[in-house]
């Protein structure tokens, strides 16, 4: 097994509450990162501002030893069409060089000066707060738009839909069964909308909890998260691959 640690955890680390030997080292817990956690991290970081930048570092640090996932899409295509890596330009080795960016500087203006050298992929490192928020407008404006024109029974057909390959469209109920913890957080997301929930407000992070859970498509992924997600995922058999990091402590 291997166990893909959510941000607040992360978030747990840099603020002193957990030790980095609590997270990473365990022989029996394989610690994974997914590559948009690594985004909002270091937004985080630079957000944060010169003051906490060394602490956040250590952070950095302990992430450093993980292996990094692919990106959702590209884990998508990979389970649905055994298709790797063709479908984005960004890869894993691409986040690893960022966490190297950051633990290589001592300050967060150096490593701001490094990620946006010539020739670096990271060059708007500084706009990441601007550009997270801008995809989290997008993709919450998007789910409302859900909310109020599709049925929540066939919400699993449009995602289908919106994975096909060269015109080949993937069965929906296949889909839905390879990515159930994924779907029915989704559908229970639209619902929230639709009984007046302001999502944009006050969950803004659900767009990247939908995200980590299509991990959960591999038998050998578990989630670890200080978030409740009991209520959103009842009924998808992934569900039990979902814990808290008092489970994870345990391992």
């Amino acid at each position: 097994m291997y166990y893909i640690l959510d941000s607040n955890i992360w978030i747990d680390v840099a603020q002193g509450k957990l030790q980095c030997t609590d997270v990473i080292g365990k022989p029996n817990a394989r610690v994974t990162l997914a590559p948009f956690m690594i985004t909002e991290l270091v937004r985080g970081i630079v957000k944060g501002g010169e003051p906490y930048f060394l602490r956040n570092r250590s952070m950095i640090e302990c992430m450093d030893e993980s292996e990094i996932l692919e990106l959702p899409k590209v884990f998508i295509y990979q389970i649905l069409w055994n298709v790797l890596g063709g479908v984005s330009s960004v890869r894993p080795h691409h986040y690893s060089e960022l966490l190297g960016l950051v633990i290589g500087s001592n300050s967060l203006a150096g490593f701001l000066k490094k990620a946006e050298a010539p020739g670096s992929v990271w060059k708007r490192t500084t706009d990441l707060d601007s550009i997270h928020k801008g995809v989290l407008d997008k993709e919450l404006a998007s789910l409302s738009t859900v909310a109020e024109r599709a049925s929540v029974k066939t919400l699993h057909v449009h995602m289908a839909r919106t994975n096909q390959l060269g015109g080949l469209v993937p069965d929906p109920d296949a889909f839905e069964a390879k990515f159930s913890a994924a779907v029915e957080f989704l559908k229970s997301s639209v619902l929230q909308v639709r009984h007046g929930a302001n999502v944009q407000k006050n969950n803004p992070g659900l767009y990247v909890d939908n995200q980590l859970f299509f991990y959960l498509a591999d038998p050998e992924a578990v989630v670890v998260s200080n978030e409740n997600f009991s209520q959103a995922i009842r009924k998808s058999p992934q569900r039990n691959r979902i814990i808290d990091f008092e489970q994870f402590r345990q391992l």
